[in-house]
């Protein structure tokens, strides 16, 4: 397990360092080119749109192809695309290199969690997603250094060093023996086992956490700057919140293993709920710079759990694990494609108060439907 996990880790972790890189660059990219927050939420929305957008070709080419070809043109992909974003000098284009990241993205991640899921004892498999996901946490913690990096010394060096370590982890996919392929099958007629109940409720679950963090990492960064922190301090609290972030999801991933989804993310809304409704009333950029550690745990408890429960619940279900996955994509894709430019939006419309009232109602929206699921 430990060559594949290896590169499973590292694929999710060099994509995640491309995602996260912007989330310290809101500001200067909002007074560079004068962009409103919903905007800005359209350049963050852009990179889950492309994801949303890669996630049926990444599945198909995936199960046809091979996840080892699926990993390859992934990485190049966000390879190219991350040198572009350093080279570009408009709104527009930012956009454009951000979205066929996310279609990059969708084609390797799809490899790494088929890559990782086929090979993964059922026992362990939880905790397995959860180191995974922790990796590309670990990739969010760089993601912000990369930014405050970017901001200081320029945006080529920083995006084409990416570039390169996504390119040598392309090269090591290819030299790596990949799973098997398995049996054609219809394409569509294997994605009728979605409609299950508890599958359903795994996409939702997935879904859920990028909407919630992707709102924050828009509304966040412009609150801290308009508070006096640089590009450097914005990077600084992202990389320690998801320092911690790494450090809860393999916990939340055993929980899973061991008490079934509901318990961590009941807990973790219940906490999410508490956070939102604290978030729009902070003065104080350390009170906030605290609140988002907190998000950085609470936000993505339903992640793990949902990945775990819709993962058991498809092979049971005899449905093809590439496929399953390039799913799994495009529901954390809905989430962040929606959250980014739906919480900037709110916030133009009637401040931050709106966006966090509105991310409030879903989760307590959601707490309502696992009680009578149960």
């Amino acid at each position: 397990m430990r060559r594949p996990l290896a590169l499973a880790c590292a694929i999710v972790l060099v994509d995640t360092i491309f995602y996260a890189a912007l989330t310290p660059l809101v500001p200067y990219f909002n007074e560079e080119f004068g962009l409103s927050k919903s905007a800005v939420g359209v350049l963050s929305g852009a990179y889950g749109a492309g994801v949303l957008v890669g996630s049926a070709p990444g599945a198909y080419l995936a199960s046809r192809a091979g996840v080892k070809v699926a990993a390859f043109v992934g990485l190049i992909l966000m390879s190219l695309t991350s040198l572009a974003f350093g080279l570009v000098d408009a709104a527009p284009l930012l956009v454009l290199a951000r979205f066929v990241g996310g279609i990059g993205s969708a084609l390797s991640w799809v490899a790494a969690f088929t890559w990782l899921t086929v090979r993964a004892p059922d026992e362990r498999r939880g905790e397995l997603i959860g180191i995974m996901v922790s990796a590309a946490v670990f990739g969010a913690l760089l993601g912000p250094v990369l930014g405050s990096v970017a901001a200081t010394i320029g945006l080529v060096p920083a995006f084409a060093a990416v570039a390169v370590v996504g390119a040598v982890i392309a090269l090591w996919a290819v030299a790596e023996a990949a799973p098997a392929l398995a049996e054609g099958q219809p394409f569509f007629a294997t994605l009728r086992p979605v409609l299950q109940p508890r599958l359903a409720t795994g996409l939702w679950l997935i879904g859920l956490s990028p909407l919630l963090f992707s709102a924050l990492a828009v509304l966040v960064p412009l609150e801290l700057n308009r508070l006096g922190w640089s590009a450097a301090a914005v990077g600084a609290v992202f990389f320690v919140s998801a320092a911690f972030e790494a450090v809860v999801h393999p916990l939340l991933g055993r929980w899973t293993d061991r008490a079934g989804y509901l318990r961590p993310v009941v807990t973790g809304l219940l906490i999410t709920v508490g956070i939102l409704l604290a978030l729009p009333w902070v003065g104080n950029p350390w009170v906030l710079g605290l609140l988002v550690f907190l998000a950085s745990g609470a936000f993505n408890a339903p992640l793990v759990p949902g990945t775990a429960l819709f993962s058991r619940g498809t092979e049971k279900a005899g449905m093809e694990g590439a496929l399953a996955f390039g799913v799994t994509n495009f529901a954390w894709a809905s989430g962040y494609a929606v959250g980014a430019p739906l919480g900037g939006a709110l916030a133009d419309l009637g401040g931050e108060v709106l966006s966090y009232l509105f991310l409030t109602v879903v989760c307590l929206a959601t707490l309502i439907l696992l009680r009578k699921a149960v």
